[in-house]
């Protein structure tokens, strides 16, 4: 029931503050959508769902509760030129309902797999030896140390290797399974050495002062998982959730683009102000956008879908590959004044809606539950009884969904790539005598 209480108390202290009975009537589905997809989760622990459906319901029904003011959209501090009509507010959230209703029928929990389950074949030092080379090639694929221990800001995003993120989701898993084999030795005193070698060198490729936020929690949520066996109870996701909303990720906003150099910013923050106004959250805002982009071009008819599928192929091979929906609409913003950056957040049913309009969204929802339901039901990604692979995915939920998609999917794309190809030995040693299929299933 922590579920059920938490996101109907956050709606409720947010509820007074409405602008309008419209903002309310426009949020309601989504709501009631949140509360039975968490209602269907019996755990008491921390499971996919939890941080499937908690992103969406701060996404899409508590910032429209705080941002929609009139017929403009925008946080207190954000500059909101354009007006919109309550017409352009329902079909932005008709894409968000229609996108989201098939996870409804998608089961987001599973129980843990037994302790001896999926026990990675891999000693400690083979682990180290691949995470220091991944750590070394991440380093020179980002242009050397001086560059990937500078700020955001200060970084040249042309001295960076399209590759890179392969490194950094190879490094990221390795420590992931140093810091299982932490968990379950005998001997803490002992793996407690190469555990705080891998952290450290994690810490040098990706920390607060050079990474974004979600990406930080991309890449450290499978090495911090682990310490704790991957059974969070669900009570503490949802006490951590609030405070990274209010505390955390507003502290990271700040460090990660200004460096060292924001520290002295961090005394502003007011975690009471951001409860009722959670900062940098506009995803529901670049859905509207989206809805008054498209009103004045045609569909894109699959040009949105193709930049993401082929995100893996480089600019420099194909120059004219289509770009995700996020910067169609971004750059327009950024040439209007409204953003300081082309580059904002877009959810993936707004890339469908402006390839094949609504038909697309619902569809596309279909075909994107029925994959996630595909993986988490996999048996594969398991060391010393935990997912790996359902670790990553939960990592990973709050940047897939916040988007664009097409830009953030490389660092998923290969820690899942690594998870399955570290686990294909084991699958072959466990299960010697079931057929292919069998086995990529286990």
């Amino acid at each position: 029931m922590i579920r059920l209480w938490t996101v109907s108390a956050l709606y409720l202290a947010n509820l007074p503050f409405a602008d309008s009975l419209f903002v309310v009537l426009l949020t309601l589905p989504m709501f009631l959508m949140v509360l039975i997809g968490l209602y269907r989760i019996r755990s008491r622990r921390f499971q996919v769902g939890d941080i499937f459906w908690f992103c969406l319901f701060v996404y899409f029904v508590i910032s429209p509760l705080q941002r929609m003011h009139g017929d403009r959209i925008g946080g207190a501090t954000a500059i909101t030129a354009y007006a919109y009509e309550p017409h352009e507010f329902v079909a932005a959230m008709l894409i968000v309902v229609l996108f989201c209703m098939p996870f409804l029928f998608v089961s987001m929990e599973r129980d843990e797999p037994a302790s001896e389950a999926g026990g990675s074949i891999f000693p400690v030092p083979v682990l180290l030896a691949v995470n220091g080379l991944a750590f070394a090639s991440f380093v020179v694929s980002e242009g050397g140390m001086e560059r990937l221990l500078s700020s955001r800001l200060e970084q040249d995003p042309s001295q960076a290797f399209i590759g890179s993120l392969f490194f950094l989701g190879l490094q990221s898993v390795t420590a992931c399974l140093v810091a299982v084999r932490f968990h379950v030795s005998r001997s803490r005193l002992i793996s407690f050495v190469p555990l705080l070698l891998v952290i450290a060198l994690l810490a040098v490729s990706r920390n607060p002062f050079n990474a974004p936020r979600f990406m930080l929690l991309a890449v450290w949520g499978p090495v911090l998982l682990p310490l704790c066996g991957g059974r969070v109870a669900a009570a503490w996701f949802y006490v951590v959730g609030l405070l990274a909303l209010t505390v955390l990720f507003p502290v990271l906003s700040i460090t990660t683009r200004l460096g060292l150099d924001g520290v002295g910013d961090l005394s502003e923050i007011s975690v009471f102000s951001n409860f009722f106004d959670i900062p940098s959250v506009d995803v529901f805002d670049m859905a509207v956008h989206a809805v008054r982009f498209m009103s004045a071009h045609d569909q894109m008819w699959g040009e949105k879908l193709v930049a993401i599928l082929l995100f893996f192929v480089p600019r420099a091979v194909w120059p004219g590959k289509p770009v995700v929906g996020g910067l169609d609409v971004g750059n327009e913003l950024f040439a209007a004044g409204m953003y300081g950056t082309p580059n904002l957040s877009f959810f993936v049913g707004c890339d469908l809606y402006m390839d094949f309009g609504f038909a697309g969204v619902a569809l596309g929802g279909v075909v994107a539950a029925m994959l996630l339901r595909s993986v988490l039901m996999a048996e594969w990604g398991v060391s010393g009884g935990i997912s790996v692979s359902r670790i990553v995915i939960a990592s990973s939920m709050p940047i897939l969904l916040r988007g664009p998609v097409g830009a953030v999917l490389p660092l998923f794309v290969c820690q899942i790539a690594v998870v399955l190809a570290l686990s294909w030995p084991v699958r072959e040693h466990a299960y010697p005598g079931l057929p292919h299929q069998e086995r990529l299933r286990r």
